[in-house]
């Protein structure tokens, strides 16, 4: 058995307190001071990234309470017209789904049916209000929600860059009273190029989206995800999705092909 003297054990933990307190000070730099409306320029400029199409292929792996599996996604985009997304398992296509600015479609494979419903179908099931728009915020790292002209709110943090569209006294008010409202938060990497996270808070919903951006790749002069976790937490479960991208093609023509085979009927 290992003993430890009195001496022996003080010095042993002023050594652990040293070494925990230095290599947090490593990890959590404060950043440099910076002043709010230049955050807000830089959230504006991500929110209006330029391009046509789009297509990016990623490794994808879900997970919620019930099961666990790892299938590839490709996802073709043209600009404010539809998404095109294709999910395929061990190269079998099992989902096709097309998002437009009025629709959504989508073909089960393995059932032979597809669904049709319109876009208001999340904010008249569950309140949500989504959009083809979102997606393409969502995969090309712009603020999901971010709008031009409406008040944000600094979120004083020295170790991170973080803007708020509610201030603190209406966060604590929205969350008391379980209000209908969405609390977005904004964070950005220290370098203030590109989008780190993205918070959403449902708090008459109990709902929360938070989008982590692990890293980015360089495309024609503009920084486009390349790992992406999506985390989504509803009363009673939470779904966690990890997006890895395999190919990138960024403003090159994209053909959507999105066709309900012969003989498929409504699911059920």
């Amino acid at each position: 058995m290992i003993q430890f003297s009195n001496k022996n054990l003080s010095i042993l933990c002023l050594l652990l307190l040293t070494f925990f307190v230095n290599n947090f000070g490593l990890l959590a730099q404060k950043l440099d001071k910076v002043k709010d409306n230049q955050i807000f320029s830089v959230l504006d400029s991500l929110s209006s990234k330029e391009y046509t199409h789009f297509y990016t292929k990623f490794s994808t792996k879900y997970k919620d309470s019930a099961q666990k599996v790892s299938f590839k996604t490709s996802i073709r985009m043209t600009r404010d017209s539809a998404v095109n997304a294709l999910i395929t398992f061990m190269r079998i296509p099992v989902l096709n789904a097309l998002f437009t600015k009025d629709s959504l479609w989508l073909v089960i494979k393995d059932q032979k049916c597809f669904i049709e419903k319109h876009n208001t179908y999340l904010l008249d099931s569950f309140g949500l209000q989504f959009s083809s728009l979102n997606i393409e915020q969502i995969l090309l790292g712009s603020p999901l929600g971010f709008k031009d002209q409406t008040k944000y709110y600094r979120v004083q943090d020295p170790y991170n860059y973080i803007v708020s569209s509610h201030n603190k006294r209406e966060v604590k008010k929205l969350k008391k009273k379980s209000q209908s409202d969405v609390i977005k938060y904004y964070s950005l990497t220290e370098d203030l190029k590109k989008l780190k996270q993205v918070l959403l808070v449902f708090p008459d919903k109990k709902i929360s989206i938070k989008l982590d951006y692990k890293s980015y790749k360089v495309v024609d002069s503009y920084f486009i995800p390349n790992e992406l976790d999506i985390q989504i937490d509803i009363p009673g479960n939470t779904i966690s999705i990890q997006l890895q991208s395999k190919k990138i093609r960024f403003n090159q023509p994209e053909k959507i092909n999105f066709i309900i085979p012969d003989g498929y009927e409504n699911c059920r």
